[in-house]
């Protein structure tokens, strides 16, 4: 079990993907605001607090996001949101892989930037997991068969062929990858259309 003492985490790396056109939504949602700050700041303030060492991904907006972000101790690798998904999760991996080279590094945590009710305690209570079961598979949180986020990625796992971002991920590459059943909706919450928005504040 972790304490306030022992975060933020040095251990681990975070990803953060924040490069979608938001196209559901009709608007980049990143910049959208939630509790009074973006909503990309929002949630890269609770990644913050668990871990050290944080890069984002950027691609649509880039410029708007890495000013909205710019006073955050972060990085940034932007990867053209015409790329897909798939594309910016291996390039933020790629960025983490070279950090993790150079330190000890247990994993890579993947996050979405369009998950605002995601808390601290779920990205550590996924991390529990992760620490006491497979660590060379990638974790990933399932909850009624919906996959979920953040998903935790061993830093010397070869993903090969496996698309991290897929909503089948876990049936297609059931035996290369780990499973974290939950029934906590948080993990699988996040923001992508104008109702989910107004959801949000119960609007």
């Amino acid at each position: 079990m972790f304490d306030e003492d022992d975060l933020p985490l040095t251990d681990y790396i975070a990803v953060v993907l924040a490069g979608g056109e938001g196209h559901r939504m009709g608007r980049n949602k990143l910049l959208m605001e939630i509790s009074a700050r973006p909503m990309i700041r929002h949630v890269v303030e609770t990644v913050r607090g668990v871990f050290s060492d944080i890069i984002v991904v950027t691609g649509h907006q880039r410029e708007r996001v890495e000013e909205t972000l710019a006073r955050s101790p972060v990085d940034f690798v932007d990867s053209p949101a015409a790329d897909g998904v798939s594309a910016a999760v291996r390039v933020g991996m790629a960025q983490a892989r070279r950090r993790a080279s150079h330190g000890a590094c247990k994993g890579i945590v993947l996050c979405i930037g369009d998950q605002p009710r995601l808390t601290e305690r779920e990205i550590v209570g996924l991390i529990e997991v992760y620490d006491a079961g497979d660590k060379s598979k990638p974790l990933i949180p399932v909850r009624e068969e919906h996959r979920g986020y953040p998903v935790i990625i061993p830093p010397d796992f070869d993903l090969g062929d496996i698309d991290l971002s897929s909503e089948s991920v876990v049936p297609d590459f059931i035996d290369r990858v780990a499973v974290f059943p939950t029934k906590n909706p948080v993990y699988v919450s996040s923001v992508d259309t104008p109702e989910d928005y107004r959801s949000f504040f119960d609007i």
